[in-house]
């Protein structure tokens, strides 16, 4: 066990906003990204109908097409990211950061014999900033440009994303189609339905602003974070929290990724022997903490493109990133194993997570140092967790 356990501090205060309530966004923030995310969707589906009529939006293929002749196009929409996730933050330093919500708009249509989709990368950017300026005009948001999608900038400190991806036309009339006739199955026979027609990975494109297209399936990732919550428990999206936390509080801007913290807790906890409980999660962190500079400071690979490297920073990135991994190794543990008075752990713990780390001493447990030392309770148990096999 530690001398201290400052378990509450992170998520067990009932009188007081423990560090996890903090770290939660105010419902009205909530509730004004859901209504903005309705209004946009609302207007882009409305506008989809008028695509097939101008040229711009097509490949050369279907541009020199008289636009009757073109197969009519209707948008859909998923939720993707850390919203979607369940592991977004209130932004640490604001209006600097931000709170962001991704939302994939999907456009099924034909594909050429070149793999492209018939319509136009560049194209369907300027379908989506077009539809939405007046939308964006009447509520005082602005249109942001980015690489790879288009940005939606709502109110000071938040933001939607809007990635576009085409997907194979006759692949989705056939999951539709599918669906359609299950409507009246139980629901474990429609989730089968969908599990079983679910869209190749390959058939999935991202736009990007320069005009190319990239195969990117963002469900592979939603999958493996789901993967992650059955294997470890809810204290899983907790973990990753805490760290976000930690990485917005220290920098106002870092190359070190929301992916990256989280497959970094995920490779953590492997090493770990057990299985982690719900009732320490300060000495969680702590062992995570132990382990982060060596993971920050070698490769860490996308969990479902592994060929991809999600930690390929600069050198004076990677040094700065693995020094303030050093400096929350060391200044956890010695607030949870060395330091035996109450205050000075939650002053070192507030050193780290900031100002919303809540100021009470009186909610950290001190053993005696005799006790500390002779007992070691692990932060783990041994009996696994039985779940259905997932990959990732």
């Amino acid at each position: 066990m530690t001398l201290a356990n400052a378990h509450a501090l992170f998520c067990g205060l009932k009188s007081q906003p423990s560090y996890l309530a903090n770290l939660t966004i105010e419902e009205d923030e909530r509730t004004g990204l859901m209504e903005a995310r309705r209004e946009i969707r609302a207007t882009l589906k409305a506008a989809a109908a008028g695509i097939i009529t101008h040229d711009e939006y097509w490949q050369d293929a279907y541009s020199n097409r008289n636009w009757r002749t073109r197969p009519a196009i209707e948008v859909k929409f998923m939720t993707q990211g850390s919203f979607a996730y369940g592991t977004i933050n209130a932004p640490a330093q604001k209006p600097h950061q931000e709170i962001d919500l991704d939302d994939g708009m999907y456009v099924p249509v034909e594909f050429l014999s070149n793999g492209e989709p018939a319509l136009a990368a560049k194209g369907l950017f300027a379908f989506v900033e077009t539809a939405l300026a007046d939308l964006c005009k009447k509520n005082n948001w602005k249109l942001a440009e980015k690489p790879n999608c288009v940005r939606v900038k709502l109110w000071p400190g938040a933001h939607i994303d809007i990635p576009i991806y085409s997907i194979p036309r006759e692949r989705f009339e056939a999951i539709r189609e599918a669906l359609e006739k299950s409507h009246a199955a139980t629901f474990a026979a429609r989730d089968s339905v969908t599990t079983s027609w679910r869209l190749p990975s390959d058939k999935i494109m991202l736009a990007q602003r320069d005009g190319t297209w990239v195969q990117s399936d963002p469900q592979q990732l939603h999958d493996w974070v789901v993967s992650r919550s059955d294997r470890y428990g809810a204290v899983y999206k907790r973990l990753c929290r805490f760290f976000k936390g930690w990485r917005d509080y220290i920098w106002l801007k870092s190359p070190l990724s929301s992916l990256c913290i989280m497959c970094a807790v995920d490779q953590a906890l492997q090493k770990l022997n057990g299985f982690p409980t719900e009732d320490r999660d300060d000495a969680l962190i702590l062992e995570i903490a132990k382990e982060l500079p060596d993971l920050f400071n070698g490769k860490i690979e996308n969990p479902v493109l592994k060929h991809l490297c999600i930690n390929e920073w600069s050198e004076e990135d990677r040094d700065a990133i693995v020094s303030a991994a050093r400096e929350l190794r060391d200044e956890m543990s010695s607030a949870l194993e060395r330091t035996g008075d109450a205050e000075l752990v939650v002053k070192k713990l507030r050193n780290k997570f900031g100002q919303r780390m809540p100021y009470r001493p009186d909610s950290v447990k001190m053993a005696s140092k005799i006790a500390a030392v002779q007992t070691a309770i692990p932060a783990t148990v041994a009996a696994p967790r039985v779940t259905a096999s997932t990959s990732g």
